[in-house]
């Protein structure tokens, strides 16, 4: 997960005299600069500088404040390229001296400004690579000449579910747009004091959050979580939007009650969380996409068989098991046959990270509700391998307590 990270040049690096660019000499620090991180205002020896309208950190001392280890495992310096490497919390990240990119997990993304290595054998870093990497929300208020460094759009979200456990709205306050607020739970007004008045009617009522993945697709993050209300547990998907200045400002959920273990003993909830692959996250989205497309909307489900290891397949739905053989009898038309022509109608929206990715559909149900269908896949090696997924009807419209629908 991107997270409350960034690393440092290690403590014994070298002075690179005549081969470090001319620019780096230049590096003065700019007195006056404030650095807040996560609501502490940092005390730094080496003040940062500003170059082409940007801010640059020492990144030894940036490391310092979010608590990264200087230590090898963490950090190495190789002196030939002027290249700094962080390995940390599931992020490799290699920067060069005079380049304005970082290599991310493997990616190239362009930063504000180029990181410099100084005569003195100080690496700046533009402060924006902590967001690149790690997620962490970062904002540079030339007027006032602040850095604030905040908590990543993960732990906002995080902090606000857990709130569900106490009644406690000030997560929610900190961290929810107060006026622009959208909400697609129907069973709330929308705004922001809809949602502050369903937390703290909360309070006491014996609430658990037990939060299984999170995945962060730029300014989308979704949960999956199981909850609990005075013993009675739900499977849970949220996915929530911000703006470019850390606010939610806009919310969509789908909820389940809880099932027993399906015929391969899984819950809806248990399985794989580790996030791997980030750097194949379009990749992976796309072969969702198109598996969506393909299968269950309906479209080429001969091509069943080519999503997959073979019969390698671990399933989280409550009424089915385990393997691809289990899909064909649902998907008739996979073996030739004519089958059930039924299917998805709408996607609306795909959001992953690394090996998972989830889309937002929306179906008829056998009954003839419209309902919404929120499906996770782990993929692994550009095949799906594990499923999970939660359903509910659409209530009809007289019931809906907002206007902006279910999608």
């Amino acid at each position: 997960m991107k997270k409350h990270t960034v690393t440092a040049a290690l403590a014994g690096l070298l002075v690179l005299s005549s081969a470090v660019p001319t620019l780096a000499a230049e590096a003065k620090p700019a007195t006056g600069i404030q650095v807040w991180v996560d609501g502490k205002k940092e005390a730094y020896k080496i003040a940062p500088i500003v170059r082409n309208k940007q801010v640059l950190i020492p990144l030894r001392q940036l490391a310092s404040s979010l608590g990264i280890p200087l230590d090898s495992k963490h950090i190495t310096f190789n002196t030939a390229r002027q290249s700094t490497t962080i390995r940390y919390d599931q992020a490799t990240v290699v920067l060069v001296s005079g380049s304005p990119e970082a290599q991310i997990n493997g990616i190239k993304v362009p930063l504000s400004t180029s990181t410099i290595l100084t005569k003195q054998g100080v690496t700046y870093v533009p402060v924006d690579v902590v967001k690149e990497a790690w997620g962490k929300q970062v904002t540079w208020d030339p007027t006032s000449q602040t850095v604030q460094i905040g908590v990543s759009n993960k732990d906002k979200v995080v902090e606000i579910l857990k709130s569900f456990e106490t009644g406690d709205t000030k997560a929610a306050e900190t961290w929810i747009s107060k006026d622009q607020y959208i909400q697609h739970n129907l069973s709330f007004a929308s705004g922001r004091d809809a949602l502050l008045q369903g937390i703290s009617q909360l309070k006491g009522a014996n609430v658990q959050v037990e939060i299984h993945r999170v995945i962060q697709d730029g300014n989308f993050v979704a949960v999956h979580y199981k909850e609990s209300i005075a013993g009675k547990s739900s499977i849970v998907f949220d996915i929530f939007r911000f703006d470019s200045n850390g606010k939610i400002v806009e919310h969509w959920d789908n909820i389940q009650d809880s099932a027993p273990a399906n015929p391969s003993g899984r819950t809806m909830i248990d399985g794989a969380t580790q996030i791997t692959d980030r750097n194949q996250t379009e990749k992976n989205k796309e072969l969702i996409r198109k598996f969506v497309d393909d299968i269950l909307v309906g479209k080429n489900r001969a091509a069943l068989e080519s999503y997959y290891n073979g019969d390698h397949y671990i399933q989280h739905n409550p009424f089915f098991g385990d393997g691809v053989s289990v899909l064909k009898q649902l998907f008739p038309a996979a073996n030739g046959n004519q089958g059930n022509s039924s299917g998805y109608d709408k996607v609306h929206m795909v959001i992953g990270e690394g090996n998972f990715v989830l889309a937002v559909s929306e179906t008829k149900s056998p009954e003839g509700n419209m309902t919404a269908v929120y499906d996770m896949w782990r993929v692994e090696n550009g095949k799906v391998a594990e499923h999970w997924d939660v359903v509910q009807d659409i209530p009809a419209k007289a019931e809906w307590k907002n206007t902006n629908g279910k999608f």
